[in-house]
């Protein structure tokens, strides 16, 4: 079983304020034994080949991942390329996935509050092979219950993620996927839905730490704007 980790964001993120770079990232999954990670900064791809053959020699499959927006909603690409950047609709979705049938598209954190997919998850269903388990609830509160039985409604597998905005959150939420160590092996093997999750219910100063670090410390703002290349 593969350690996995499919929701992060680094330095250079074009949204978020983030304080620790890729590299730190890398070295900090491979400290908890991670197997594969990928990045998913908003709006950008953050992957290079000197990434890859450094989380590489670190023992970890680092993925190409990117969170970008449909109508100012967030939707998570992994193993994407660069023409992700032109899918600003569902219909562009829908002809990305046809051209790259080796992609994931995860539907983060679906009914949380804010710019989340909501009823345009339950519209375009087809589009997404596999709905988000946010780390971000408590016993009391927890967003992530409708997102549970509308992956169970659909058969759609359901992944665990960080959404790892603080490092120390790394480990928060992560799955396990039973899988070669290979790009085309652990994406074939979430779509069969071979996974199992490691989720908790937050506690509330965790919950308070991560808002008070988007929204009070310079976090910048989330105009809709085009996405810019890749670095």
């Amino acid at each position: 079983m593969l350690k996995c980790q499919f929701h992060t964001h680094v330095l250079g993120d074009p949204v978020d304020r983030i304080k620790y770079t890729a590299n730190q990232l890398i070295d900090h999954a491979a400290m908890l034994h991670f197997d594969v990670l990928a990045i998913t900064c908003h709006r950008k791809i953050i992957f290079t080949k000197e990434l890859k053959e450094y989380a590489e020699k670190k023992g970890i499959l680092l993925i190409t991942g990117i969170e970008f927006e449909i109508g100012k909603k967030h939707v998570l690409g992994i193993n994407i390329d660069e023409g992700i950047y032109e899918v600003d609709s569902f219909e562009k979705l829908r002809a990305y996935r046809a051209n790259h049938p080796d992609c994931l598209i995860i539907a983060p954190h679906p009914f949380f509050p804010g710019p989340c997919l909501k009823k345009d998850l339950l519209n375009n269903i087809d589009l997404f092979d596999a709905i988000e388990i946010s780390w971000a609830y408590t016993k009391t509160i927890d967003f992530n219950k409708k997102a549970i039985k509308l992956a169970t409604k659909y058969n759609k597998p359901l992944i665990a993620t960080a959404d790892c905005h603080i490092l120390n959150y790394l480990n928060i939420g992560y799955c396990l996927i039973d899988s070669a160590r290979e790009t085309d092996s652990v994406i074939k093997a979430i779509k069969q839905n071979k996974i199992q999750n490691n989720s908790h219910p937050a506690t509330y100063r965790e919950i308070a730490d991560f808002f008070f670090q988007q929204i009070f410390a310079s976090q910048k703002s989330f105009s809709h704007s085009p996405l810019p290349h890749s670095q």
